[in-house]
Formats: structure tokens, C-alpha cells, sequence
């Protein structure tokens, strides 16, 4: 059986669908257009208020821990400002117990660091030495623990170490005005918005032209609902990093295990940083303090989380996140990084998400003509994705599938016709 030849569309009508083709295009040009430049104005003010990022980061991130269970609260009757209070004492009660818990083992393994950090100096100078001249760089030595502290002790250097503090007095107090910024202004902010933020909401909206009210608010809406997930997903993610990371490392026998889980664990709110940190540690730890053998149990262990983390915790973990590629998630780390320092890496990945779902949104409902919906699922994966086993299943059946479409092909002619339109029988 044949399929029915195209229809011909009138000359007018085709036409109109070139122009409004090019209309829609046009019209996505001037909205990505206009996305960049917000974008650049944001940054640009960003940079000349940059004392303000991490108090309005931390509060940020504290509405999109709390709110969720502030309208769980809510849910069963107990009054907002009660909620965000009763809200704000659980996640006190965490922390304090978190540091009943862990403080004092930090607090001797810091020391046992401490007492040992002269040996651990002496053989990394050694194995850099003996690398450098295996790789053909000739001789290289490096000071000496001796000659380090013999340098640092040295009269005539106190000088110069003085100028360089006083050189660094402004940037020093400016460190502790943010930081004094961060621990007293950002809870006080995150607590106030969470008392009004439904009323917030309903006078944003009320802002909107009525024209376009209801698709920014879907637009905001997924846009929360994917970020918030990716924040509050990613803290959780690092948390259970970090305790894997320190159990193995113990159970391998590495020392400062639980020094290393934590740095691991911390930096694995930024994508790709925190595996690679905690596994280089360890491994340098392992060749410093213990045997070849214990470095490449290291290796393994820190191996062995990345992999778990990846295809088992990340994806039953994170609600919504945003696609990026992983070429994407290092080029825009770097971009944070050099713009915002360590802030700029933290915020890269979640400003680079916000920027994808808008400019993606408008391309798509203006420029390709699609739905609200249509274009949300083109951009947000939605929770549990994919995971290690279901992808082994779903290339075993891919491997099945095209099994079989080898052998149709192979098989011989069954009198069918196949000509006719490309696209095939109607």
C-alpha cells in the first residue's frame, strides 16, 4: 500500500506561515537578546554589590530548605509565623547535633595533623622530587620542614610578613564584615520572606501586565520548582557524599578520614569538584602516610562514591534538574569563577539553569511555536530520570531492537510494495 501524495498548500496561505515563521523569529531574536542584557546588567551590578552575595546566597538557600516544611506546617494547621520558627529550631537542632557529633573527632584528627605535618612535609617533598626527575625535569629540590620554618622564623622576613598583613588589613575586614553578614543578617533575611512570601507572590503577580501574567508565572513556578529542587537536592547529595567518603576512607584505614569525607562532602555542592578533591586527597594521604597499596584503596573508594553518586543517590535524590552538559557545567565553573571567585563557582551552575529555562522557553513557545508544557519537559528532567540499572535495561533492549531490525533487514522480500511517499503508509 502507497501513502496519498502531500497536499499543496495555497501560495497565501504558505505565505502567511513564511511570515509568521519569520515573525516568530524575530520576536525570539530581540527575547534572547533582551535575556543577555538583563543578564549582563545583573552581573554587572552583581559585581559593584558583591558584599551583599553571600548573605542573600545563604538566605536564599535557607527559603528553599525551610519553605517546604513551613507549609507542612501550614498544612496541618499550625500558623506560618509559628512554622518558620519552629522550622528555623529544627535546623538549629541539626546542626548543634551535627556538631556534638563530628567536632570532636575533627578536633583530634586536626590535631593528629598538626603533630604530624612536618613528616607528611618531608615525603611529599620527597615523592615531588623523585617524580619531577622520573618525568626528565633534572633535579629538583625543595626546602626542607627546617629550612621552611628556619625561613618563616627569620628576622629580617618579619618585615616583610608585616607589610604584607597590613597590606591585607582592608581586604581582612572586609572579610569579616561579610562573614558577620552571613551568620546574623542572612537568617534574620530568610526568616522574614518566609513569613511573607505567599503575599509577596500575590503582589509580584499583581506587578505583571495581564497579558503575559500567567505564563511568567508558570515560567517562575517550574523555574522554583526546578532550582529549589536542585538546591535542596545537592545539599542532601553532599551530605551523603561526605559521610560515604569518610566511611570508607576509615574503613581502608586512611588517617583524617573524616577531614577528607568533609571537604569532599562540602565541595560536592559544586559539580565535578568535590569527587576529584576528596579522591586526590586521599591518594596523596594514602602515599604520604601509609603505602601504594592504601593510596590505590583510596582511589578506588573515591572512585567507587563518584559512581554511586551518579547513577544511585543524584538521580532518586534530585526532584527537577536542569539538562546541562557536562562541558556546559566546567565552562561556566571556570566563567563563575573568574567573574565572582568562590561565589561565582557556587552560583555558576544554578544561574546558568535559570538563564537556560527562560531563554529556552522563549525560544521555544516564540520561535518554534511550541506549548507552556512542551517546552518545560524539552528542558527540566524530571525526578529519578535514569538510573544505572534502568539504563542497563534500556540498552539491552536497544541491543534487542536492533537485533531484530538487523535480521528484517537481512530477510527476504515479502511482497509488500515500498514505494510510494517517503514518510511512509498512512
Amino acid at each position: 500500500m502507497t501513502g496519498f501524495p502531500p497536499l499543496e498548500r495555497p501560495p497565501e496561505v504558505a505565505g502567511r506561515t513564511v511570515s509568521g515563521m519569520l515573525t516568530r523569529v524575530g520576536v525570539g531574536a530581540w527575547s534572547v537578546l533582551g535575556v543577555l542584557l538583563l543578564a549582563y546588567a545583573t552581573v554587572w551590578v552583581v559585581i559593584r554589590v558583591r558584599v551583599l552575595i553571600a548573605p542573600i546566597v545563604l538566605a536564599t538557600v535557607l527559603i528553599y530548605l525551610l519553605n517546604p516544611l513551613v507549609k507542612r506546617f501550614r498544612a496541618v494547621g499550625i500558623p506560618r509565623v509559628v512554622g518558620a520558627v519552629l522550622s528555623f529550631l529544627v535546623l538549629v537542632g541539626v546542626v548543634v547535633l551535627l556538631g556534638f557529633l563530628i567536632v570532636p573527632s575533627i578536633s583530634d584528627q586536626a590535631s593528629d595533623l598538626a603533630s604530624s605535618f612536618p613528616e607528611i612535609y618531608e615525603k611529599s617533598a620527597t615523592q615531588i622530587e623523585g617524580i619531577a626527575d622520573d618525568l626528565g625535569f633534572g633535579a629538583v629540590e625543595l626546602w626542607s620542614y627546617e629550612e621552611l620554618e628556619e625561613f618563616v622564623n627569620d628576622p629580617e622576613r618579619h618585615d616583610q610578613i608585616v607589610g604584607a598583613v597590613l597590606d591585607r588589613l582592608g581586604e581582612v575586614t572586609s572579610g569579616i564584615v561579610e562573614a558577620i553578614l552571613v551568620f546574623f543578617i542572612a537568617p534574620a533575611v530568610a526568616f522574614y520572606i518566609l513569613l511573607d512570601l505567599p503575599r509577596l507572590g500575590r503582589e509580584l503577580t499583581e506587578l505583571l501586565p495581564p497579558r503575559h501574567k500567567d505564563e511568567v508565572v508558570y515560567v517562575a513556578r517550574e523555574l522554583g520548582s526546578a532550582v529549589g529542587g536542585f538546591l535542596r537536592g545537592q545539599m542532601l547529595v553532599a551530605v551523603i557524599v561526605g559521610i560515604m567518603t569518610s566511611a570508607g576512607f576509615a574503613l581502608i584505614g586512611l588517617d583524617f578520614a573524616l577531614i577528607i569525607g568533609l571537604i569532599a562532602g562540602f565541595l560536592n555542592i559544586i559539580p565535578f569538584v568535590g569527587p576529584w578533591v576528596g579522591g586526590a586527597l586521599g591518594v596523596m594521604i594514602g602515599l604520604v602516610t601509609g603505602s601504594v597499596t592504601t593510596a590505590g584503596s583510596a582511589a578506588l573508594v573515591a572512585l567507587g562514591v563518584q559512581q554511586v553518586d551518579n547513577h544511585f543517590i543524584s538521580p532518586t535524590v534530585l526532584r527537577a534538574t536542569v539538562r546541562l552538559h557536562p562541558a556546559v557545567v566546567i565552562l561556566v565553573l571556570v566563567l563563575g569563577g573568574a567573574l565572582g571567585g568562590l561565589w561565582g563557582v557556587v552560583l555558576a551552575v544554578p544561574v546558568t539553569a535559570s538563564v537556560k529555562i527562560v531563554a529556552g522557553h522563549l525560544w521555544r513557545t516564540r520561535v518554534l511555536g511550541q506549548s507552556w508544557e512542551e517546552a518545560t519537559s524539552a528542558l527540566i528532567e524530571p525526578a529519578n530520570a535514569e538510573t544505572l540499572l534502568s539504563r542497563i535495561r534500556r540498552e539491552a533492549a536497544d541491543m534487542d531492537l536492533n537485533g531484530e531490525d538487523e535480521a528484517g533487514d537481512a530477510a527476504p522480500d515479502d511482497g509488500l510494495e515500498t514505494g510510494g511517499d517517503p514518510d511512509g503508509p498512512t
